[in-house]
Formats: C-alpha cells, structure tokens, sequence
C-alpha cells in the first residue's frame, strides 16, 4: 500500500561514495537510463532507446512487457548497470495533500493513523492506491505538517513491472517533480540561486512544467504542445512557436500565483536543445533561458549533448543512491 512517492532524500553523487542505482525514465518516445559513477569527476554512464510506437500513449504505458524489452536492451549498453532501479509516475498521475498530525508520532503511528482515516483524504478505495508520505519542515510549515502523496495503484505497478522484466529491481517509485527538484540542485550557473525558477520539459505533444520556490517544487502543470513536423523542418519558426508556448504555460502559473513571477527558465526533454529556442525564449520572456546540463559539475564529455534529455533519469538516479 505504502511505496516511495515522496521525495527521497539523498546527497548528490558529486560528493564521492558508491554511485546508485539506475534512473529510469520512462517516456512516451525512449526510455532514457542514468548510473552515476562510484567516483566524482568522471561523467555518469547513460543509454537511451526508443520505445515501440503504442507502448507508452499519453505517459501511460500500455505495454509493460514492450517498454522491459528496451530498458534491457540499454542498460545492456552500460558497463555497470546493476540491478537496483528507480523510476517515477507522472506528476499529473499524482495528489498531494497536506495534513496536520501530531508531531511526536513516529512513522509506524502516522501510517496507521493515515490508514485508518485514508477516506477522508483519498477519493478512491485504499486498495487502488499506492500511498506515501513524508515530513515537512521549515519555517513555513506548522510542527507535525505531512505531505501524503497518491497514485492509481495500476500507474505504478506498471511502472514496477517494467522495471522488473528487464531483469532489474524497482527500488522506489517516485513522482516526477521531485526528481525534478532533485536534478535542479545540479543545474549550473547557480543552482542554489533563490526565488522562483522554473523547468519546462518540452517533448512528445505536451509542455510539462515545474515551478520551484528556493528549489522546492510549488507548481506543476501539463498542456499541449504543438509540434508540427513542418515547424520542425523550419528550426526558425519552431523556435518562435514553442518560445510563445512556453510563454503560455508561464502565465497560467503566474495568473494564479502568490508568489511573485518567474526569474529564470531552465528548457528539457527532447526539443529543448532546439536551434535557437533558448534564444528566442529568451528575448519573449524577458528573463534568463538556457538548455538544463545537470552534469556541469563533472567533467561531462559526450553525455553534454543529451544532458537535456537526461535531467529526469538524473534526478531519479540521485534519489537511487541512497538505495546502493
């Protein structure tokens, strides 16, 4: 009932240490799999392999067995893949609630308190759902603030199941954001820079974006994402559709948020190195916009090309650490 959807603490895979297990990204186009290296400095290892067409249609996996086959097929590619994996359900896929407990309780106490009251929370049976929960802190949370997250149990059990025929282990199913936050840490110039920042995953018809205050995660939302294959074959006008779509999904955040406006832009996913998109993003928006490269801290060699695409499968393996 109880599985690993709320953030996973661990330290950044810099710091030196045994590397984690796998980060596996599961997307509607290619599975995109990341270990970090056993010492810092050296590059992380990674494989990314495109997914049969009808595996994966709108982030739900239809062909648990089909997506399996291509995670096996690139952690074959690696030297050291392991067997240890962690892999995340769409954030969409997942509620979030904040409930006030009693700050003594130990976690033993908290997850039989939230089962016994799950209907008040939950809006499905409890034995459709895979729970988790973690503690808040900080001076914005009142003592004994816990974030319960929720998930259709079939989402993750899938994802479990993927993970599983490719002769892997699911060491956690986490939720999308927080690897998101995760990763965010790693991003360079300035990952520790405060304020609102934002992260736009752009790919496979869908803008997914996450707003983050002093890097937490505050905002997600997903729309569509116009993505012709004329506008594709002209880099210029592609460029100026999706930097007025990114525009877009900024407002929405801004229309409905207390917080302030956003001050930088960090672009992801297969179409953020596009040809002049950061650019053009850029002079729209009027704040700073550039590629996410969450590897600048080592010395990346060719993983820099796809460190784009990359950024989730970091968070996730960075979360897969502690797991090692």
């Amino acid at each position: 009932m109880f599985v690993r959807l709320c953030e996973i603490l661990a330290r950044t895979p810099f710091l030196g240490g045994g590397g984690g297990p796998l980060g596996v990204d599961i997307g509607t186009r290619a599975v995109k799999l990341l270990r970090w290296p056993r010492k810092s400095g050296r590059p992380p290892e990674y494989a990314i392999t495109p997914l049969p067409a009808g595996a994966v249609e709108e982030r739900n996996i239809r062909d648990a067995e089909a997506v399996g086959r291509c995670i096996a097929e690139a952690a074959g590619t690696l030297r050291s893949p392991g067997r240890l994996a962690v892999t995340a359900v769409p954030s969409s896929l997942v509620m979030q609630k904040t409930l006030a407990m009693e700050p003594e309780m130990s976690d033993a106490e908290l997850e039989a308190q939230i089962t016994v009251e799950a209907d008040r929370y939950i809006p499905w049976p409890i034995d459709e759902v895979r729970m988790d929960f973690c503690r808040l802190d900080g001076p914005e949370h009142a003592a004994g603030s816990i974030l319960l997250s929720v998930c259709r149990k079939e989402h993750v059990d899938l994802r479990e199941q993927a993970v599983e025929s490719a002769g892997l282990q699911a060491a956690a199913v986490d939720a999308e954001h927080h690897a998101v936050e995760r990763a965010w840490r790693l991003l360079a110039p300035g990952p520790n820079e405060a304020g609102l920042t934002a992260v736009a995953d752009i790919g496979a018809g869908a803008i997914r974006l996450y707003v983050l205050l002093d890097g937490r995660s505050i905002y997600n939302a997903e729309r569509p994402f116009s993505d012709s294959a004329q506008s594709r074959r002209e880099p210029e006008s592609f460029a100026v559709d999706s930097a007025g779509q990114l525009g877009q999904a900024l407002q929405l955040f801004h229309s409905s948020s207390r917080h302030g406006r956003v001050a930088s832009l960090y672009l992801c996913g297969a179409a953020a190195a596009a040809e002049g998109l950061a650019e053009q993003a850029q002079r729209i928006l009027a704040i700073p916009v550039a590629p996410a490269n969450p590897f600048s801290g080592a010395s990346a060699g060719p993983v820099a090309k796809d460190a784009p695409v990359l950024l989730l499968a970091a968070g996730l393996a960075i979360a897969g650490a502690r797991h090692d």
